[in-house]
């Protein structure tokens, strides 16, 4: 018994690096590529670099980088964080990629530079934001709130939620941050566009701090807890394994960047409990990856280098950790479960 499971775990092993050696390797050569000389990347594929977008951008590098040990990935991280510590104008995301490039790259400069220049004035209320608007931590919130309306209104609460990891992850006060998505998740709305965007940014945020909610209105009043929005959720994934882009519209309508979003929220909320969802999610975005190495969010839409950063880091919660597989193998056995193949 004991051969026949060590068998299987090689097995395992072994399509699982290969999955992942090609995926990471494809698409952190393809950012790489498509990097502008001052280390930022233009939106959608090409052109001046944008400064709101570095993040998940140079976020999905990373995860590449970790997975491939590429020199080339490697170099292009190094140009990003020069680009994120000398722009002038910094985004809730450059908080999460700052935290994440000292730690890929063993320093702790790109944390300083965030927090100095966007952080700790946005405290002071003298942070000078577009069009030299000066900004506080509370109308900065109510800046990204009001600009979010309309058609764009769900997405508010992603904007919001993926600060608190920001915040969070560059050891700033999140507690603005938290409110506001708590805020903003009263007030999703189901027949409206992004609601599956806002839900799984909004949820992602408040698990990565640590911080519970009871919704009190809006699309998902009726769960009570970060666990029950997370099953609302999931009623968004279609049979292809993707999450779509209107609530509970079923297959023909994923989209790459909510399939992104809703793994890593599933993921943070509680991975044994949504393993299923999120390995299927995972193996969606593998199967719309594009030739170039990057992807679309959604068939005809054309690359874009944000949602193959968004992918990319989705997908590095989704490939097992070689040593996580064998120990899970030896787990099931343990207790008495049969296997069973993911695909």
């Amino acid at each position: 018994m004991m051969r026949r499971l060590m068998t299987v775990c090689a097995v395992i092993l072994m399509v699982s690096s290969v999955v992942s050696g090609e995926l990471f390797q494809d698409g952190g050569d393809r950012l790489a590529e498509l990097q502008n000389d001052d280390g930022g990347w233009g939106w959608p594929l090409t052109g001046t670099s944008a400064t709101n977008t570095v993040g998940p951008i140079a976020m999905g590098l990373a995860k590449a980088y970790e997975n491939t040990g590429d020199t080339d990935q490697l170099a292009a991280l190094q140009k990003a964080a020069t680009y994120l510590q000398t722009k002038a104008l910094y985004s809730p995301s450059d908080g999460y990629l700052a935290a994440e490039l000292d730690r890929v790259l063993g320093t702790t400069a790109n944390v300083a530079a965030v927090k100095a220049n966007f952080y700790d004035k946005l405290a002071a209320g003298t942070y000078v934001g577009k069009g030299g608007t000066v900004y506080s931590t509370e109308t900065y919130i109510a800046y990204i709130q009001t600009a979010r309306s309309g058609t764009q209104a769900n997405m508010a609460a992603w904007d919001i939620g993926m600060g608190v990891v920001g915040a969070t992850a560059a050891g700033a006060d999140a507690s603005l941050w938290i409110a506001a998505t708590q805020s903003e998740i009263d007030e999703l709305a189901a027949d409206n566009y992004y609601g599956v965007l806002g839900l799984a940014g909004a949820l992602y945020g408040l698990s990565y701090a640590g911080v519970e909610y009871d919704p009190t209105g809006g699309w998902v009043a009726s769960a009570g807890s970060l666990t029950e929005m997370a099953d609302i959720l999931v009623a968004s994934q279609a049979d292809s394994g993707g999450f779509t882009w209107w609530v509970e519209v079923g297959d023909g309508y994923e989209a790459v960047q909510e399939t992104a979003y809703a793994i890593l929220a599933l993921n943070e909320v509680d991975r044994a409990l949504y393993q299923d969802e999120v390995l299927n999610a995972g193996a969606y975005l593998r199967s719309v990856q594009l030739a170039t190495g990057g992807w679309e969010n959604y068939g005809g839409s054309g690359e874009n280098n944000e949602v193959t950063g968004e992918a990319l880091w989705a997908e590095s919660v989704v490939v097992p950790v070689p040593g996580a597989v064998l120990l899970g193998v030896l787990g099931l056995a343990a207790a008495g479960r049969k296997l069973r193949k993911h695909v």
